[in-house]
């Protein structure tokens, strides 16, 4: 699923990963951790075919097969959570039925506010809205940055329930957070920091 080799990652004159190797096979959940400025969220860029300056080489899967999640919701905000879910469904070719929609933007709580503009919505409430993405995608794999922050309890076992089902179907996850998550299935934890 993803095979790097001697990757090194520069940020300006800083080099944040050096002759880098990572394997992640289909059905694994590896979660990244290690300080702020370690190379992370560059690291998870890269996977995502987002980064293109970098050193060594990188086998991943193509961007229709990939579901980034990161410091970016991806969301527009005159648009409700209802229609952002469907827009961001459009864009990836499917076409799942309002009842759909609806019942993954309620697996986060979201309520009657999935009905409102996200630019009205509180920074949790669209972070839940972009979450919902997971419920209806069909990538086999899923980069999480810092996906798991900032999520109260429902939010949060919400989203590990889904992380496991994933990985458990075969899926892969490849994930950062700067707190320990604790899923129903393996995870192979990879400190940046030691690296």
């Amino acid at each position: 699923m993803i095979n790097l080799q001697q990757i090194t990652l520069h940020r300006g004159d800083r080099t944040l990963l050096s002759a880098f190797d990572l394997t992640v096979n289909p059905g694994e959940a590896v979660q990244l951790i290690g300080p702020n400025g370690v190379g992370k969220s560059s690291l998870l860029r890269l996977c995502a075919g987002l980064l293109k300056e970098f050193e060594g080489n990188a086998s991943i899967p193509a961007m229709s097969d990939t579901l980034y999640f990161g410091h970016k919701y991806g969301l527009r905000g005159v648009l409700s959570g209802v229609e952002n879910l469907r827009y961001h469904c459009a864009l990836r070719d499917q076409r799942p039925t309002e009842g759909e929609l609806i019942d993954a933007l309620s697996q986060f709580q979201l309520g009657a506010s999935m009905l409102s503009r996200v630019a009205n919505l509180s920074e949790g409430q669209r972070k839940r809205v972009a979450l919902s993405k997971l419920v209806l995608a069909n990538e086999s794999l899923w980069l999480l940055d810092e996906a798991f922050s900032s999520l109260d309890t429902e939010g949060l076992s919400t989203l590990t329930a889904l992380c496991a089902a994933h990985v458990s179907n075969g899926g892969t996850l490849l994930f950062t957070s700067h707190q320990p998550v604790l899923l129903s299935v393996p995870v192979r934890v990879i400190d940046l920091g030691a690296a």
